[in-house]
């Protein structure tokens, strides 16, 4: 999704670099408590939740509390005991698909304290949802040349004729839960979704897996009638694009744990595969994107954000193991907060601190590294907005290291011991100053992915121009308004080839090679 308005506006000062080696802030618990839950995974058809220190408790009883994303101190329900000795651990039932089930619950310690329940330690979630997946369905990694194809993507030879290994498509969740025809139980509860739109997907899907094509679907929220899926303080607005998972009361989460687990469940063979889930557009950009009261600021806004994300990560991983769930971000990098918009990098440290603090999972990061600004049709250049520095205001395709790079920070590192991968999901170069600067800057872009090991993905935004954009000068379909294929169409076919990226090399002005940060 772009926009040219907010790069007219006046920029917010730069993010302390201090930011980039901010401690994870300590979890808060009463006063004498000496427990903290150091994991919680699922074993077999059981939760082990493992705990470190001692405290006491007035019947020498441990007690752990399960609690919904919106639940704190002594809510929840008690689902184990332990003696209140030292490293305590609790075993009890993960009852996934049943009315009582812990996959979407995070669990506390509570002691009786002079006769009352006090919780005594952090709160944790589930860390390895896939532990419980009966399927861990084959991906189609492969070339990192995607594409945003036509509406219904009705020749995918004419993707598999450029090299096209993988597509983006849109899922609003909004349409999804309008209508019915297609029923899911689901935790004892049964669900209705929109037949005709699950049907768009069960189209697509298994079409491009049957050409060798790897599929993302970009799941959004957008506002219809019925608004279970709408945060509570996102409701009343009707300006925004797409708004804030609700993950604050029980009929979203439920909601929520349902969409996740059928699309898991659907497209992890059934119907086709999906590989990659992104989870929100340009979530930072608060105001246009990801709506939600600027009166939560940063920390609140990312927390409710980590709350539903979690919630989807579970649903989807406890059907596939294999799927992968992306957060996903713009291309603003160090920038301070504004009314409506907070930077990629300060979001991303937030979200990784609400996360790492209630049990870490494996997501990934999803970016949008345009020119800046968008309609700069040359791609390469060194700009002092994009620096290869952890200071830059923006992140392109000519710094995509500095998002890189960041990842590469020991805080930043995932539970496995990996680098999260970044999928540019939505990258163009506009024709509208001439096919050939166009062609070159694609190659460009796609020839810096390729040189990045931490990459998976370069998915230009377009496979035809919009009318609606030719206006703003942002061109950036491979073929034009007519259908007829531009320069760029086959210049991206053969972006692998010396000869074109020989031909891109003059058009720049400069050798390719030469331009290529490699990581």
């Amino acid at each position: 999704m772009k926009r040219t308005g907010r790069y007219l506006r006046a920029l917010a000062a730069l993010l302390a670099a201090v930011l980039l080696t901010a401690a994870i802030p300590a979890v808060k618990t009463e006063a004498a408590a000496l427990v903290t839950v150091t994991s919680a995974v699922i074993a077999g058809g059981e939760v082990v939740v493992q705990t470190s220190g001692q405290t006491t408790s007035d019947d020498g009883i441990l007690h752990l509390y399960a609690q919904q994303p919106y639940e704190a101190g002594v809510q929840g329900v008690e689902v184990a005991q332990a003696a209140a000795g030292v490293n305590a651990a609790f075993r009890f039932p993960l009852n996934k698909n049943t009315p009582a089930s812990n996959l979407y619950k995070k669990f506390t310690v509570v002691a009786i304290r002079g006769g009352v329940p006090t919780p005594v330690s952090n709160a944790m979630y589930i860390m390895n949802p896939e532990a419980c997946a009966p399927r861990f369905a084959a991906r189609r990694d492969g070339s990192k040349k995607g594409l945003l194809p036509e509406q219904g993507a009705s020749n995918p030879s004419l993707l598999t004729n450029m090299g096209v290994h993988q597509i983006i498509w849109n899922l609003p969740v909004g349409n999804l839960c309008s209508g019915g025809g297609i029923n899911y139980n689901y935790n004892g509860k049964v669900y209705s979704f929109n037949s005709a739109i699950v049907g768009q997907y069960d189209n697509l899907v298994p079409k491009m897996n049957a050409a060798g094509i790897q599929v993302t679907l970009v799941v959004l929220n957008n506002l219809t009638g019925d608004q279970t899926l709408i945060h509570p303080l996102s409701r009343g607005h009707g300006g925004a694009n797409y708004y804030m998972f609700n993950a604050a009361d029980p009929a979203g989460v439920e909601r929520l744990a349902a969409v996740a687990s059928f699309l898991g469940q659907r497209y992890s063979g059934a119907v086709g595969t999906v590989d990659n889930w992104i989870f929100g557009n340009e979530v930072n950009a608060r105001q246009e994107w990801n709506y939600m009261s600027a009166g939560a600021g940063l920390v609140g806004f990312t927390a409710e954000y980590a709350k539903a994300f979690r919630v989807f990560y579970n649903g989807i991983k406890s059907e596939n193991g294999n799927a992968r769930v992306y957060t996903c971000i713009d291309q603003e990098w160090a920038v301070g907060d504004s009314a409506a918009h907070y930077g990629g990098m300060p979001f991303l440290v937030q979200f990784n601190a609400e996360i790492a603090t209630t049990g870490n999972i494996d997501w990934h990061v999803a970016c949008h590294p345009y020119n800046v600004p968008l309609y700069d049709p040359i791609a390469g250049r060194p700009g002092a907005l994009h620096p290869h520095s952890q200071a830059a205001r923006y992140i392109t395709m000519e710094n995509i290291d500095v998002l890189t790079d960041f990842l590469c920070t020991p805080a930043m590192i995932s539970p496995t011991g990996q680098v999260r991968s970044v999928l540019c999901s939505e990258v163009g170069y506009t024709s509208s100053q001439g096919e050939q600067l166009q062609a070159a800057s694609i190659v460009y872009g796609y020839q810096q992915a390729v040189h990045n090991q931490h990459i998976d993905g370069f998915i230009l935004s377009r496979e035809h121009d919009m009318a609606a954009e030719i206006g703003q000068g942002l061109a950036f379909g491979l073929t034009g308004l007519n259908g007829a294929p531009k320069l760029a169409y086959t210049w991206y076919a053969s972006a692998e080839s010396a000869n074109t990226i020989a031909a891109a090399s003059a058009i720049l002005g400069a050798n390719i090679g030469s331009l290529i940060t490699v990581r």
